[in-house]
């Protein structure tokens, strides 16, 4: 394909001296057309007679510099590098809710918990950013999530579900922080938010980046999902459904 980019060049020059001299052609004779000198006479019987025009006429004229600028604009592009070819772009990784789909099958409720054969239950993991949805020991949906930052960790143990706020405004005035302090927040528009340990919560993050989840520990307490996860706790669990909370190491 290297021949294309002469060809263009050549192909544009022919055409930019083609439309010079159009513009030029004939201008000199036409004006003396008007005038009283010797390019056009009359014959003897009053017919009007053209002289030859001299070689000099079919000369282009002078052409106004605005005319150029399309003709040096193409032959800029013509003479510009071609552009190298756009990188493919890698292929996405699977979202967190398929990672989360694939681990069903490998996981398993910890040692040492009791639970009823069919009982709907809540295990959130703080070592591996995991929460799962067990019925019994099957679990039947695994939500990559942020819980406690070094210093807010989510505390360990059992605890039930004793209020549930489909849309909640939270703010750290709650724990006396001031909201606009440096260990201060106001939040709105969290849903799907479940209450199981004072004010700490499962409930939908939106403020979080996606590759928080299951990989970073961010959150003031609370247990944040994204918003399919956290609509499926909603719908699954219920006022006093049982949460365990395992801590880092387990």
């Amino acid at each position: 394909m290297g021949f294309l980019k002469p060809l263009r060049l050549l192909l544009l020059g022919l055409v930019v001296l083609e439309l010079l001299a159009l513009a030029g052609l004939g201008l000199p004779w036409l004006r003396g057309l008007g005038s009283g000198d010797d390019a056009a006479s009359a014959s003897p019987n009053g017919a009007l007679r053209l002289s030859p025009l001299p070689p000099w006429a079919l000369l282009p004229t002078s052409v106004p510099e605005s005319d150029l600028v399309p003709f040096q604009r193409a032959l800029e592009e013509a003479m510009a590098p071609e552009p190298e070819p756009a990188a493919p772009a890698p292929p996405p990784g699977p979202s967190i809710e398929e990672i989360g789909a694939q681990e069903l099958a490998t996981t398993v409720p910890p040692a040492g918990i009791a639970f009823a054969e069919n009982e709907r239950w809540i295990l959130v993991n703080t070592a591996t950013q995991r929460a799962v949805a067990f019925e019994g020991a099957k679990p039947v949906r695994v939500a990559l999530v942020t819980t406690g930052m070094p210093g807010w960790v989510t505390p360990w143990g059992e605890y039930s579900v004793y209020a549930r706020v489909e849309n909640e405004t939270m703010d750290s005035t709650s724990l006396g922080y001031p909201a606009d302090g440096p260990d201060g927040w106001h939040v709105e528009d969290v849903l799907w938010v479940q209450h199981f340990n004072g004010p700490i919560t499962i409930h939908y993050n939106y403020w979080r980046p996606e590759s928080y989840f299951g990989n970073v520990a961010s959150s003031h307490g609370c247990v944040g999902m994204r918003y399919n996860d956290a609509k499926f706790f909603w719908d699954f669990a219920t006022i006093g459904t049982r949460v365990v909370v395992v801590p880092f190491g387990s």
